[in-house]
């Protein structure tokens, strides 16, 4: 009953709902685009979820990181993340760590799942999962949200290349962190989801090798195709 709406999907059966009962889904980063690609994979049924972030909670998350509240200020991201899922799914197992993604650990940190969801915030962070997904030939789905717009791909998937691909060098940020609006994340993370489910399950056609970006505050939305940069 639970996914009854599902099973409503042409062509969507018990087997796709059992291949997501049977993956192991990491997601890096614990944030805005983190708490949308954590809360729908586990109410989407995913049966194993990782989650990695060393941040804990401050006030300036609580406008766009739904999975906290004000009572989880200074509590680490990653332990209030399981709980919220654990409520939502109690099904759902979990691997929680509490790190920073580093060069030096994260292939060790990706072992044992099958398709990785970038949710981070800074850029060194995405160059180790880049690397480490190629290493160890995981589907990489990217997502990023600054101002009003945001980026998603996937990468190392069905022939695409990688990050690096894109953004051969760490693109440069001003002092600070860039602001976002809070929906923002949401909405991308939710994108990001709909791409880990179709991955899995086999379903439709998947962002690999495309750039889905768009800008909200103009209502402007365009795919580029990739394909070039991995000839090259």
């Amino acid at each position: 009953m639970r996914y009854a709406r599902h099973l409503l999907l042409p062509g969507f059966t018990t087997h796709h709902q059992k291949l997501l009962a049977r993956s192991s889904v990491l997601v890096a980063g614990a944030g805005g685009l983190g708490s949308a690609l954590l809360l729908y994979l586990a109410a989407a049924g995913v049966g194993h979820l990782g989650i990695v972030d060393f941040d804990v909670v401050s006030e300036s998350n609580l406008n766009r990181q739904l999975l906290y509240e004000p009572r989880h200020l200074g509590a680490l991201k990653t332990q209030v993340a399981a709980e919220k899922i654990r409520s939502l799914n109690p099904d759902c197992r979990l691997t929680v760590l509490n790190r920073r993604l580093e060069a030096s650990n994260t292939v060790d940190s990706l072992r044992g799942f099958e398709v990785v969801a970038d949710a981070t915030d800074n850029f060194a962070a995405r160059y180790a999962l880049d690397a480490a997904c190629e290493r160890l030939r995981l589907p990489f789905v990217y997502g990023s949200a600054e101002g009003w717009g945001g980026q998603v791909s996937v990468f190392h998937y069905g022939g695409a290349g990688g990050y690096r691909h894109l953004y051969p060098e760490s693109p440069e940020w001003g002092a600070g962190p860039p602001g976002v609006m809070g929906p923002l994340p949401g909405l991308v993370g939710t994108r990001q989801a709909l791409e880990v489910v179709k991955i899995i399950t086999g379903q439709g056609e998947v962002l690999a090798g495309k750039l889905w970006i768009f800008d909200a505050l103009n209502n402007q939305d365009r795919t580029v195709d990739l394909s070039v940069l991995w000839s090259h």
